[in-house]
Protein backbone atom coordinates (compact mmCIF):
# COMPACT_ATOMS: atom_id res chain seq x y z
CA UNK A 1 0.00 0.00 0.00
CA UNK A 2 1.50 3.52 -0.78
CA UNK A 3 -0.99 5.34 0.67
CA UNK A 4 -4.22 6.06 3.40
CA UNK A 5 -6.44 6.73 0.86
CA UNK A 6 -7.83 6.46 -2.50
CA UNK A 7 -10.77 7.79 -3.93
CA UNK A 8 -12.31 5.48 -7.27
CA UNK A 9 -14.54 6.95 -9.82
CA UNK A 10 -15.84 5.65 -13.14
CA UNK A 11 -17.18 8.39 -15.26
CA UNK A 12 -18.84 9.33 -18.72
CA UNK A 13 -19.48 12.71 -20.22
CA UNK A 14 -19.11 14.59 -17.34
CA UNK A 15 -17.17 17.66 -17.90
CA UNK A 16 -19.61 20.13 -16.60
CA UNK A 17 -19.56 18.40 -13.26
CA UNK A 18 -15.81 16.48 -12.74
CA UNK A 19 -14.17 19.81 -11.51
CA UNK A 20 -16.29 20.80 -9.05
CA UNK A 21 -16.04 17.21 -7.55
CA UNK A 22 -12.28 16.45 -7.52
CA UNK A 23 -11.85 20.10 -5.71
CA UNK A 24 -13.48 18.89 -3.10
CA UNK A 25 -11.49 15.91 -2.51
CA UNK A 26 -7.41 16.73 -3.44
CA UNK A 27 -6.54 17.99 -0.69
CA UNK A 28 -8.39 14.96 1.32
CA UNK A 29 -7.09 11.94 -0.34
CA UNK A 30 -3.45 10.52 -1.51
CA UNK A 31 -4.47 8.77 -4.90
CA UNK A 32 -7.20 9.78 -7.70
CA UNK A 33 -8.24 7.04 -9.64
CA UNK A 34 -11.01 7.96 -12.37
CA UNK A 35 -12.28 5.29 -15.23
CA UNK A 36 -13.94 6.91 -17.79
CA UNK A 37 -16.52 4.44 -19.84
CA UNK A 38 -16.34 6.25 -23.24
CA UNK A 39 -16.31 10.39 -22.78
CA UNK A 40 -16.74 12.23 -25.93
CA UNK A 41 -16.76 15.67 -24.26
CA UNK A 42 -13.25 16.92 -22.12
CA UNK A 43 -14.07 14.69 -19.28
CA UNK A 44 -10.60 12.63 -19.75
CA UNK A 45 -9.17 16.03 -20.40
CA UNK A 46 -10.13 17.36 -17.23
CA UNK A 47 -9.30 14.43 -15.13
CA UNK A 48 -5.91 14.05 -16.23
CA UNK A 49 -5.24 17.87 -15.13
CA UNK A 50 -5.56 16.01 -11.78
CA UNK A 51 -4.27 12.55 -11.94
CA UNK A 52 -2.08 10.42 -13.85
CA UNK A 53 -4.21 7.25 -12.89
CA UNK A 54 -7.18 7.89 -15.93
CA UNK A 55 -8.22 4.57 -17.33
CA UNK A 56 -10.38 3.34 -20.16
CA UNK A 57 -13.11 0.93 -19.80
CA UNK A 58 -15.32 -0.97 -22.58
CA UNK A 59 -18.99 -0.15 -20.59
CA UNK A 60 -20.47 -3.60 -20.51
CA UNK A 61 -23.92 -2.42 -19.14
CA UNK A 62 -22.62 -3.44 -15.71
CA UNK A 63 -21.53 -0.25 -12.97
CA UNK A 64 -20.12 -2.87 -10.33
CA UNK A 65 -17.83 -4.21 -13.01
CA UNK A 66 -16.64 -0.78 -14.07
CA UNK A 67 -16.29 -0.26 -10.36
CA UNK A 68 -14.20 -2.85 -9.54
CA UNK A 69 -12.01 -2.61 -12.73
CA UNK A 70 -11.31 1.43 -11.05
CA UNK A 71 -10.91 -0.65 -7.04
CA UNK A 72 -8.22 -2.49 -9.05
CA UNK A 73 -6.23 0.35 -9.91
CA UNK A 74 -6.08 1.45 -6.12
CA UNK A 75 -3.25 1.11 -4.55
CA UNK A 76 -4.10 2.94 -1.28
CA UNK A 77 -5.54 1.53 2.40
CA UNK A 78 -8.91 2.78 2.43
CA UNK A 79 -11.22 3.47 -0.77
CA UNK A 80 -13.58 6.33 -1.14
CA UNK A 81 -16.07 6.22 -4.39
CA UNK A 82 -18.10 9.06 -5.05
CA UNK A 83 -19.88 9.91 -8.77
CA UNK A 84 -18.44 12.75 -10.63
CA UNK A 85 -22.40 14.61 -9.98
CA UNK A 86 -20.88 14.45 -5.66
CA UNK A 87 -19.17 16.69 -3.75
CA UNK A 88 -17.36 15.79 -0.43
CA UNK A 89 -17.45 18.06 2.76
CA UNK A 90 -14.77 16.71 5.91
CA UNK A 91 -11.96 18.31 7.13
CA UNK A 92 -8.92 15.71 5.98
CA UNK A 93 -7.28 15.37 9.45
CA UNK A 94 -10.73 14.59 11.06
CA UNK A 95 -11.50 11.47 7.96
CA UNK A 96 -7.59 10.17 8.48
CA UNK A 97 -8.51 10.36 12.56
CA UNK A 98 -11.90 8.07 12.01
CA UNK A 99 -9.64 5.05 9.83
CA UNK A 100 -6.46 5.38 11.56
CA UNK A 101 -8.27 5.34 14.98
CA UNK A 102 -10.58 2.16 14.29
CA UNK A 103 -10.98 -1.34 13.86
CA UNK A 104 -13.80 -1.25 11.34
CA UNK A 105 -13.67 -2.20 8.08
CA UNK A 106 -16.04 -0.41 6.25
CA UNK A 107 -17.83 3.06 7.02
CA UNK A 108 -21.61 4.16 5.97
CA UNK A 109 -21.29 7.98 5.75
CA UNK A 110 -24.35 10.65 5.13
CA UNK A 111 -25.10 11.22 1.48
CA UNK A 112 -27.15 14.12 1.13
CA UNK A 113 -29.62 13.67 -2.20
CA UNK A 114 -31.05 16.89 -3.20
CA UNK A 115 -34.70 17.04 -4.31
CA UNK A 116 -34.78 20.57 -5.86
CA UNK A 117 -32.56 23.62 -6.33
CA UNK A 118 -33.31 24.94 -2.96
CA UNK A 119 -30.39 24.66 -0.61
CA UNK A 120 -32.53 23.16 2.10
CA UNK A 121 -34.61 20.45 -0.11
CA UNK A 122 -32.45 17.31 1.11
CA UNK A 123 -32.81 13.81 2.11
CA UNK A 124 -30.25 12.18 4.00
CA UNK A 125 -29.26 8.60 3.39
CA UNK A 126 -26.60 6.56 4.85
CA UNK A 127 -24.27 4.50 2.37
CA UNK A 128 -21.39 2.88 2.23
CA UNK A 129 -18.80 4.64 0.55
CA UNK A 130 -15.46 3.89 2.99
CA UNK A 131 -14.10 0.81 3.47
CA UNK A 132 -10.58 -1.05 3.37
CA UNK A 133 -8.89 -1.87 0.31
CA UNK A 134 -9.29 -5.64 1.07
CA UNK A 135 -9.47 -8.23 -2.00
CA UNK A 136 -12.88 -9.68 -1.01
CA UNK A 137 -14.97 -6.35 -0.65
CA UNK A 138 -15.70 -6.02 -4.10
CA UNK A 139 -19.48 -4.41 -5.72
CA UNK A 140 -22.27 -6.42 -6.42
CA UNK A 141 -25.05 -6.13 -8.66
CA UNK A 142 -25.20 -4.63 -12.24
CA UNK A 143 -27.05 -1.17 -11.36
CA UNK A 144 -27.65 0.12 -7.97
CA UNK A 145 -24.35 -1.54 -7.42
CA UNK A 146 -23.04 -1.89 -3.57
CA UNK A 147 -20.01 -3.61 -1.67
CA UNK A 148 -20.55 -6.98 -0.68
CA UNK A 149 -20.10 -7.25 3.63
CA UNK A 150 -21.76 -10.38 4.78
CA UNK A 151 -20.13 -9.77 8.36
CA UNK A 152 -22.25 -6.36 9.54
CA UNK A 153 -20.14 -6.09 12.38
CA UNK A 154 -17.08 -4.70 10.76
CA UNK A 155 -19.62 -1.78 9.20
CA UNK A 156 -18.96 1.54 11.28
CA UNK A 157 -21.46 4.68 10.89
CA UNK A 158 -20.11 7.82 10.87
CA UNK A 159 -21.83 11.44 10.59
CA UNK A 160 -18.49 12.68 8.67
CA UNK A 161 -17.45 12.75 5.42
CA UNK A 162 -20.56 14.28 4.31
CA UNK A 163 -21.74 13.83 0.66
CA UNK A 164 -23.97 15.87 -1.57
CA UNK A 165 -25.36 14.91 -4.68
CA UNK A 166 -26.03 17.43 -6.72
CA UNK A 167 -29.56 18.58 -8.13
CA UNK A 168 -30.08 17.49 -11.55
CA UNK A 169 -32.64 18.82 -13.74
CA UNK A 170 -35.82 17.05 -14.45
CA UNK A 171 -35.02 15.75 -18.31
CA UNK A 172 -31.71 14.13 -17.13
CA UNK A 173 -33.47 12.41 -14.42
CA UNK A 174 -35.99 10.83 -16.63
CA UNK A 175 -33.41 9.92 -18.87
CA UNK A 176 -31.39 8.13 -15.59
CA UNK A 177 -35.09 6.13 -14.60
CA UNK A 178 -35.76 5.26 -17.95
CA UNK A 179 -31.88 3.77 -18.38
CA UNK A 180 -32.15 2.13 -14.31
CA UNK A 181 -35.62 0.87 -15.35
CA UNK A 182 -34.64 -0.99 -18.19
CA UNK A 183 -31.61 -2.56 -16.25
CA UNK A 184 -33.60 -3.73 -13.57
CA UNK A 185 -35.99 -5.10 -15.61
CA UNK A 186 -33.45 -7.23 -17.13
CA UNK A 187 -31.80 -7.93 -13.36
CA UNK A 188 -34.72 -8.85 -12.54
CA UNK A 189 -34.61 -12.10 -14.74
CA UNK A 190 -31.41 -12.78 -13.94
CA UNK A 191 -31.42 -12.77 -10.23
CA UNK A 192 -35.12 -13.27 -8.97
CA UNK A 193 -33.62 -14.70 -5.49
CA UNK A 194 -32.83 -10.43 -4.77
CA UNK A 195 -36.57 -9.80 -5.63
CA UNK A 196 -37.08 -7.56 -2.68
CA UNK A 197 -34.39 -5.35 -3.60
CA UNK A 198 -34.82 -4.98 -7.17
CA UNK A 199 -38.79 -4.62 -6.35
CA UNK A 200 -37.63 -1.60 -3.83
CA UNK A 201 -35.34 0.10 -6.71
CA UNK A 202 -38.09 0.23 -9.26
CA UNK A 203 -40.97 1.11 -7.37
CA UNK A 204 -38.19 4.20 -6.55
CA UNK A 205 -37.99 4.88 -10.29
CA UNK A 206 -42.07 4.62 -10.82
CA UNK A 207 -42.50 7.21 -7.80
CA UNK A 208 -39.97 9.28 -9.44
CA UNK A 209 -42.27 9.58 -12.51
CA UNK A 210 -45.24 9.84 -10.28
CA UNK A 211 -46.94 6.43 -11.15
CA UNK A 212 -48.27 5.66 -7.38
CA UNK A 213 -49.91 2.74 -8.63
CA UNK A 214 -47.13 1.08 -10.40
CA UNK A 215 -44.32 2.29 -7.45
CA UNK A 216 -46.91 0.67 -5.13
CA UNK A 217 -46.82 -2.62 -6.34
CA UNK A 218 -43.53 -2.97 -6.08
CA UNK A 219 -42.89 -1.13 -2.67
CA UNK A 220 -45.66 -3.41 -1.26
CA UNK A 221 -43.42 -6.56 -2.65
CA UNK A 222 -40.33 -5.38 -1.24
CA UNK A 223 -42.10 -4.53 2.44
CA UNK A 224 -43.73 -8.14 2.34
CA UNK A 225 -40.25 -9.74 1.82
CA UNK A 226 -37.71 -7.39 4.21
CA UNK A 227 -37.24 -8.06 7.50
CA UNK A 228 -35.43 -6.00 10.44
CA UNK A 229 -32.25 -6.91 9.22
CA UNK A 230 -32.50 -4.69 6.46
CA UNK A 231 -33.92 -2.01 8.42
CA UNK A 232 -32.71 0.77 5.77
CA UNK A 233 -34.49 -0.78 2.99
CA UNK A 234 -37.62 -2.24 4.71
CA UNK A 235 -38.43 1.44 6.60
CA UNK A 236 -37.71 3.37 3.63
CA UNK A 237 -40.34 0.86 1.66
CA UNK A 238 -42.75 1.86 4.68
CA UNK A 239 -42.43 5.54 3.84
CA UNK A 240 -43.11 5.23 -0.02
CA UNK A 241 -46.23 3.01 0.34
CA UNK A 242 -47.50 5.94 2.34
CA UNK A 243 -46.25 8.25 -0.28
CA UNK A 244 -48.12 6.11 -2.92
CA UNK A 245 -50.96 5.87 -0.77
CA UNK A 246 -51.28 9.86 -0.04
CA UNK A 247 -50.97 10.16 -3.91
CA UNK A 248 -53.85 7.83 -4.86
CA UNK A 249 -55.98 9.77 -2.00
CA UNK A 250 -55.74 6.54 0.15
CA UNK A 251 -55.01 8.18 3.27
CA UNK A 252 -56.68 5.74 5.64
CA UNK A 253 -54.52 3.13 4.65
CA UNK A 254 -51.55 5.52 4.47
CA UNK A 255 -52.85 6.45 8.09
CA UNK A 256 -53.15 2.66 9.31
CA UNK A 257 -49.48 2.07 7.90
CA UNK A 258 -48.00 4.77 10.05
CA UNK A 259 -49.70 3.58 13.27
CA UNK A 260 -48.54 0.04 12.60
CA UNK A 261 -44.78 1.02 11.71
CA UNK A 262 -44.29 3.48 14.68
CA UNK A 263 -44.66 0.81 16.84
CA UNK A 264 -41.92 -0.59 14.84
CA UNK A 265 -39.52 2.16 14.49
CA UNK A 266 -40.43 4.78 17.47
CA UNK A 267 -37.49 6.48 17.26
CA UNK A 268 -38.20 6.95 12.94
CA UNK A 269 -38.88 11.06 12.75
CA UNK A 270 -39.91 10.86 9.40
CA UNK A 271 -42.48 8.03 9.96
CA UNK A 272 -44.04 10.68 12.73
CA UNK A 273 -43.89 13.57 10.51
CA UNK A 274 -45.28 11.56 7.40
CA UNK A 275 -48.57 9.99 9.56
CA UNK A 276 -49.02 14.09 10.89
CA UNK A 277 -49.54 15.02 7.38
CA UNK A 278 -51.69 12.40 6.63
CA UNK A 279 -53.68 13.34 9.92
CA UNK A 280 -53.89 16.77 8.81
CA UNK A 281 -55.13 15.74 4.59
CA UNK A 282 -57.93 13.92 7.12
CA UNK A 283 -58.80 17.11 8.75
CA UNK A 284 -57.92 15.42 11.89
CA UNK A 285 -55.50 18.40 12.95
CA UNK A 286 -55.66 18.17 16.68
CA UNK A 287 -54.08 14.63 16.57
CA UNK A 288 -51.57 16.01 13.87
CA UNK A 289 -50.72 18.05 16.19
CA UNK A 290 -49.35 15.43 18.68
CA UNK A 291 -47.59 13.81 15.85
CA UNK A 292 -46.04 16.71 14.37
CA UNK A 293 -44.82 17.05 18.70
CA UNK A 294 -43.20 13.62 18.31
CA UNK A 295 -41.06 14.34 15.21
CA UNK A 296 -39.92 17.78 16.66
CA UNK A 297 -39.02 16.18 20.24
CA UNK A 298 -37.31 13.09 18.35
CA UNK A 299 -34.98 15.21 16.38
CA UNK A 300 -32.82 13.96 13.49
CA UNK A 301 -32.86 9.58 13.44
CA UNK A 302 -30.37 7.79 13.13
CA UNK A 303 -28.37 7.24 9.97
CA UNK A 304 -29.73 3.90 8.95
CA UNK A 305 -33.14 5.64 8.27
CA UNK A 306 -33.67 7.35 5.00
CA UNK A 307 -34.11 11.61 6.69
CA UNK A 308 -36.03 13.83 4.48
CA UNK A 309 -34.66 17.53 5.86
CA UNK A 310 -36.52 19.41 8.07
CA UNK A 311 -39.26 16.86 9.19
CA UNK A 312 -37.47 16.86 12.64
CA UNK A 313 -37.89 21.08 12.87
CA UNK A 314 -38.56 23.59 10.15
CA UNK A 315 -41.27 21.17 8.25
CA UNK A 316 -43.15 19.75 11.12
CA UNK A 317 -43.03 23.71 13.06
CA UNK A 318 -44.81 24.62 9.60
CA UNK A 319 -47.50 22.25 9.56
CA UNK A 320 -47.86 23.00 13.35
CA UNK A 321 -48.50 26.55 12.63
CA UNK A 322 -50.90 25.42 9.97
CA UNK A 323 -52.88 22.85 12.18
CA UNK A 324 -53.28 25.31 15.28
CA UNK A 325 -54.28 28.29 12.96
CA UNK A 326 -57.23 26.01 11.59
CA UNK A 327 -58.05 25.21 14.80
CA UNK A 328 -58.02 29.05 16.10
CA UNK A 329 -54.85 28.70 18.09
CA UNK A 330 -53.52 31.77 16.25
CA UNK A 331 -50.81 32.95 19.32
CA UNK A 332 -49.65 29.49 19.27
CA UNK A 333 -49.55 29.32 15.07
CA UNK A 334 -46.90 32.09 15.33
CA UNK A 335 -44.74 30.77 17.71
CA UNK A 336 -44.65 27.63 15.60
CA UNK A 337 -44.30 29.63 12.74
CA UNK A 338 -41.44 31.80 13.79
CA UNK A 339 -39.73 28.71 15.35
CA UNK A 340 -39.92 27.76 11.17
CA UNK A 341 -38.25 30.29 10.29
CA UNK A 342 -35.36 30.27 12.63
CA UNK A 343 -35.24 26.87 12.20
CA UNK A 344 -34.52 27.55 8.59
CA UNK A 345 -35.11 31.08 7.09
CA UNK A 346 -34.87 29.56 3.30
CA UNK A 347 -38.06 27.92 3.84
CA UNK A 348 -40.86 30.54 3.05
CA UNK A 349 -44.23 28.56 3.99
CA UNK A 350 -44.03 29.62 7.63
CA UNK A 351 -43.46 33.37 6.49
CA UNK A 352 -47.25 33.30 4.25
CA UNK A 353 -48.67 31.65 7.77
CA UNK A 354 -47.15 34.13 10.38
CA UNK A 355 -48.42 36.88 8.12
CA UNK A 356 -51.68 35.72 7.70
CA UNK A 357 -52.25 35.27 11.83
CA UNK A 358 -50.53 39.00 12.29
CA UNK A 359 -51.82 41.23 9.99
CA UNK A 360 -55.03 40.69 11.95
CA UNK A 361 -53.12 41.81 15.42
CA UNK A 362 -51.14 44.53 13.35
CA UNK A 363 -50.92 47.27 10.83
CA UNK A 364 -49.14 46.38 7.27
CA UNK A 365 -46.31 49.09 8.41
CA UNK A 366 -45.93 47.70 11.51
CA UNK A 367 -45.92 43.98 10.36
CA UNK A 368 -43.11 45.25 7.78
CA UNK A 369 -40.91 46.92 10.75
CA UNK A 370 -41.11 43.30 12.46
CA UNK A 371 -40.37 40.99 9.90
CA UNK A 372 -37.24 42.89 9.13
CA UNK A 373 -36.15 43.13 12.60
CA UNK A 374 -36.43 39.40 13.07
CA UNK A 375 -34.73 38.99 9.56
CA UNK A 376 -37.25 37.53 7.95
CA UNK A 377 -36.22 39.40 4.66
CA UNK A 378 -32.34 38.67 4.55
CA UNK A 379 -32.33 36.49 0.90
CA UNK A 380 -34.01 37.84 -2.24
CA UNK A 381 -36.54 35.06 -2.42
CA UNK A 382 -38.02 36.27 1.05
CA UNK A 383 -38.23 39.58 -0.57
CA UNK A 384 -40.24 38.59 -2.73
CA UNK A 385 -42.76 36.47 -1.21
CA UNK A 386 -43.38 39.08 1.69
CA UNK A 387 -43.69 41.92 -1.14
CA UNK A 388 -46.62 39.55 -2.36
CA UNK A 389 -48.15 39.22 0.65
CA UNK A 390 -48.40 43.21 0.87
CA UNK A 391 -49.61 43.63 -2.43
CA UNK A 392 -52.43 41.13 -2.13
CA UNK A 393 -53.32 42.72 1.27
CA UNK A 394 -54.02 46.39 -0.92
CA UNK A 395 -50.13 47.70 -0.10
CA UNK A 396 -48.38 47.95 -3.06
CA UNK A 397 -46.01 50.47 -1.53
CA UNK A 398 -45.16 48.15 1.08
CA UNK A 399 -44.50 45.74 -1.73
CA UNK A 400 -42.12 48.21 -3.28
CA UNK A 401 -40.41 49.29 -0.11
CA UNK A 402 -39.30 45.48 0.87
CA UNK A 403 -38.13 44.63 -2.65
CA UNK A 404 -35.69 47.91 -2.31
CA UNK A 405 -34.41 46.84 1.10
CA UNK A 406 -31.41 44.83 -0.80
CA UNK A 407 -28.33 46.13 0.29
CA UNK A 408 -26.73 46.43 -3.32
CA UNK A 409 -28.78 47.75 -6.05
CA UNK A 410 -32.60 47.88 -6.51
CA UNK A 411 -32.99 44.58 -8.90
CA UNK A 412 -35.77 45.60 -11.48
CA UNK A 413 -38.39 42.68 -12.29
CA UNK A 414 -41.74 42.72 -13.44
CA UNK A 415 -43.09 41.88 -10.10
CA UNK A 416 -41.46 45.44 -8.74
CA UNK A 417 -42.75 47.22 -11.94
CA UNK A 418 -46.06 46.12 -11.50
CA UNK A 419 -45.86 47.17 -7.45
CA UNK A 420 -44.70 50.48 -8.82
CA UNK A 421 -47.27 50.57 -10.98
CA UNK A 422 -50.24 50.31 -8.60
CA UNK A 423 -48.77 52.59 -6.47
CA UNK A 424 -49.29 55.39 -8.23
CA UNK A 425 -45.55 55.85 -9.92
CA UNK A 426 -46.41 55.46 -13.12
CA UNK A 427 -43.79 56.75 -14.53
CA UNK A 428 -41.14 55.18 -12.55
CA UNK A 429 -42.94 51.48 -13.25
CA UNK A 430 -42.75 52.73 -17.39
CA UNK A 431 -39.19 53.32 -17.24
CA UNK A 432 -38.29 49.90 -15.51
CA UNK A 433 -40.74 48.28 -18.06
CA UNK A 434 -39.01 49.60 -21.15
CA UNK A 435 -35.52 48.68 -19.47
CA UNK A 436 -36.30 45.15 -18.99
CA UNK A 437 -37.71 44.97 -22.38
CA UNK A 438 -33.98 45.88 -24.21
CA UNK A 439 -33.16 42.80 -21.87
CA UNK A 440 -35.60 40.33 -21.93
CA UNK A 441 -37.84 39.09 -24.58
CA UNK A 442 -39.63 42.03 -26.32
CA UNK A 443 -42.72 39.94 -26.64
CA UNK A 444 -42.54 39.03 -23.16
CA UNK A 445 -46.15 39.18 -22.30
CA UNK A 446 -45.96 39.47 -18.94
CA UNK A 447 -44.05 43.30 -19.52
CA UNK A 448 -46.29 44.00 -22.47
CA UNK A 449 -49.58 43.45 -20.78
CA UNK A 450 -48.07 46.23 -17.99
CA UNK A 451 -46.39 48.99 -19.98
CA UNK A 452 -50.15 49.03 -21.88
CA UNK A 453 -51.69 49.23 -18.15
CA UNK A 454 -48.80 52.40 -17.33
CA UNK A 455 -50.26 54.21 -20.57
CA UNK A 456 -53.90 53.94 -19.65
CA UNK A 457 -53.12 54.59 -16.19
CA UNK A 458 -51.45 57.55 -17.42
CA UNK A 459 -54.09 58.25 -19.96
CA UNK A 460 -52.02 58.26 -22.65
CA UNK A 461 -55.25 56.11 -24.72
CA UNK A 462 -53.28 56.49 -27.98
CA UNK A 463 -50.08 54.62 -27.31
CA UNK A 464 -51.81 52.08 -25.15
CA UNK A 465 -54.03 51.23 -28.53
CA UNK A 466 -51.06 51.30 -30.61
CA UNK A 467 -49.33 48.80 -27.87
CA UNK A 468 -52.55 46.67 -27.70
CA UNK A 469 -52.19 46.33 -31.99
CA UNK A 470 -48.49 45.47 -31.48
CA UNK A 471 -49.40 43.10 -28.86
CA UNK A 472 -52.49 41.40 -31.32
CA UNK A 473 -49.53 40.57 -33.79
CA UNK A 474 -48.58 37.92 -31.54
CA UNK A 475 -51.07 34.97 -32.09
CA UNK A 476 -50.60 33.70 -28.43
CA UNK A 477 -51.33 37.23 -26.84
CA UNK A 478 -54.71 37.88 -29.27
CA UNK A 479 -57.12 37.39 -26.37
CA UNK A 480 -55.26 39.73 -24.04
CA UNK A 481 -54.51 42.08 -26.60
CA UNK A 482 -58.46 42.25 -27.19
CA UNK A 483 -59.04 42.52 -23.32
CA UNK A 484 -56.67 45.58 -23.51
CA UNK A 485 -57.91 46.79 -26.68
CA UNK A 486 -61.43 46.78 -25.11
CA UNK A 487 -60.33 48.73 -22.10
CA UNK A 488 -59.19 51.00 -24.05
CA UNK A 489 -62.39 51.72 -26.62
CA UNK A 490 -64.69 51.99 -22.90
CA UNK A 491 -62.10 54.54 -21.04
CA UNK A 492 -62.06 56.56 -24.69
CA UNK A 493 -65.97 56.10 -24.82
CA UNK A 494 -66.53 53.50 -27.04
CA UNK A 495 -67.07 49.59 -27.26
CA UNK A 496 -64.95 46.74 -29.38
CA UNK A 497 -67.02 43.69 -30.84
CA UNK A 498 -66.15 40.57 -29.02
CA UNK A 499 -65.17 37.89 -30.70
CA UNK A 500 -66.99 34.38 -28.74
CA UNK A 501 -63.54 32.18 -28.78
CA UNK A 502 -61.77 34.67 -26.92
CA UNK A 503 -64.40 35.13 -24.49
CA UNK A 504 -62.63 33.09 -21.31
CA UNK A 505 -59.39 34.16 -21.83
CA UNK A 506 -60.39 38.18 -21.99
CA UNK A 507 -62.58 37.60 -19.17
CA UNK A 508 -59.73 36.46 -17.20
CA UNK A 509 -57.43 39.04 -18.26
CA UNK A 510 -60.04 41.69 -17.28
CA UNK A 511 -60.38 39.89 -14.10
CA UNK A 512 -56.72 40.20 -12.84
CA UNK A 513 -56.59 43.96 -14.04
CA UNK A 514 -59.86 44.45 -11.85
CA UNK A 515 -58.45 42.81 -8.91
CA UNK A 516 -55.19 44.43 -9.01
CA UNK A 517 -56.97 48.08 -9.02
CA UNK A 518 -58.81 46.84 -5.86
CA UNK A 519 -55.43 46.10 -4.42
CA UNK A 520 -53.98 49.36 -5.32
CA UNK A 521 -53.15 52.37 -3.25
CA UNK A 522 -51.96 56.12 -3.62
CA UNK A 523 -52.89 59.45 -4.57
CA UNK A 524 -54.43 58.17 -7.86
CA UNK A 525 -56.95 56.21 -6.44
CA UNK A 526 -59.30 57.74 -9.45
CA UNK A 527 -58.19 56.40 -12.49
CA UNK A 528 -57.89 52.94 -10.65
CA UNK A 529 -61.73 53.36 -9.65
CA UNK A 530 -62.16 54.06 -13.06
CA UNK A 531 -60.23 51.38 -14.66
CA UNK A 532 -61.61 48.67 -12.43
CA UNK A 533 -65.17 50.17 -13.33
CA UNK A 534 -64.70 49.72 -16.93
CA UNK A 535 -63.51 45.98 -16.66
CA UNK A 536 -66.74 46.00 -14.40
CA UNK A 537 -68.94 47.27 -16.88
CA UNK A 538 -67.05 44.88 -20.17
CA UNK A 539 -67.30 41.59 -18.64
CA UNK A 540 -71.24 42.24 -17.33
CA UNK A 541 -72.12 42.29 -21.09
CA UNK A 542 -70.37 39.28 -21.25
CA UNK A 543 -72.12 36.03 -20.81
CA UNK A 544 -69.10 34.48 -18.97
CA UNK A 545 -68.40 37.57 -17.44
CA UNK A 546 -71.62 37.84 -14.73
CA UNK A 547 -70.46 34.53 -13.40
CA UNK A 548 -66.51 35.25 -13.03
CA UNK A 549 -67.47 38.85 -11.58
CA UNK A 550 -69.94 36.88 -9.11
CA UNK A 551 -67.26 34.49 -8.27
CA UNK A 552 -64.73 36.85 -7.65
CA UNK A 553 -66.85 39.28 -5.16
CA UNK A 554 -67.48 36.33 -3.21
CA UNK A 555 -64.36 35.28 -2.83
CA UNK A 556 -63.21 39.09 -1.38
CA UNK A 557 -66.26 38.87 0.89
CA UNK A 558 -64.87 35.79 1.81
CA UNK A 559 -61.81 36.75 2.65
CA UNK A 560 -62.83 40.01 4.70
CA UNK A 561 -65.41 37.49 6.86
CA UNK A 562 -61.92 34.97 7.26
CA UNK A 563 -60.05 38.17 8.47
CA UNK A 564 -63.07 39.49 10.79
CA UNK A 565 -63.52 36.02 11.94
CA UNK A 566 -59.62 35.66 13.62
CA UNK A 567 -59.81 39.26 14.56
CA UNK A 568 -63.21 39.62 16.58
CA UNK A 569 -64.02 35.79 17.52
CA UNK A 570 -62.86 36.43 20.70
CA UNK A 571 -65.07 38.87 22.06
CA UNK A 572 -67.67 36.80 23.71
CA UNK A 573 -69.67 37.05 20.72
CA UNK A 574 -69.90 40.67 20.22
CA UNK A 575 -69.14 40.47 17.30
CA UNK A 576 -71.84 39.07 14.31
CA UNK A 577 -71.23 38.34 10.87
CA UNK A 578 -74.41 38.20 9.06
CA UNK A 579 -74.15 35.48 6.48
CA UNK A 580 -77.44 34.64 5.58
CA UNK A 581 -79.24 36.73 2.79
CA UNK A 582 -76.29 39.13 2.42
Amino acid sequence: MTGLISIAMIVKNEENMLRACLDSVKAVVDEIVIVDTGSVDKTVEIAKSYTDKVYSYSWQGDFSAARNFAIDQCSCEWILYLDADERLAVRPESLRELITSTTKEAFIVPLKNYCGPGCSDYNVIGVLRLFRNLPHYRFIGKIHEQIGIANQEVVGHSDFPVISHSYINTGRRQDKRRRNMSMLAEQLKHEPENEAFIKYYLGCEWLGLGRYLQAYACFRCAYEQLDESHIFFRSSAVRSLVACLRGMGRFEEALAICMKETAVYPEYTDLFFDGGVVLEQLGEYEIALRWFKAAVDLGAPLIVYQHSNGTEDFLSQYHLGHCCQILGKYEEAAEWYEKALEANKNYMYPLYGLFMVLVTKKSCEELLITFTERGYVSSYESRLALAALFFASSRPDLAVKVCSQAESQIIPSSDLAKYLLYSGHFKQALKMIEALQTRQDLNDAVLMKLEIICYIFLRELGAAKAKCLTMWRYGPLRADAMALLALVKRLGGSRLAISKKYEPVLVDSLLRIMADCVRSYGENSSIFIQVAKCCEEIMSDLEQGSKALLDFWQSEIKGIEMLLDVRYKSMRGLYVWQKAGR
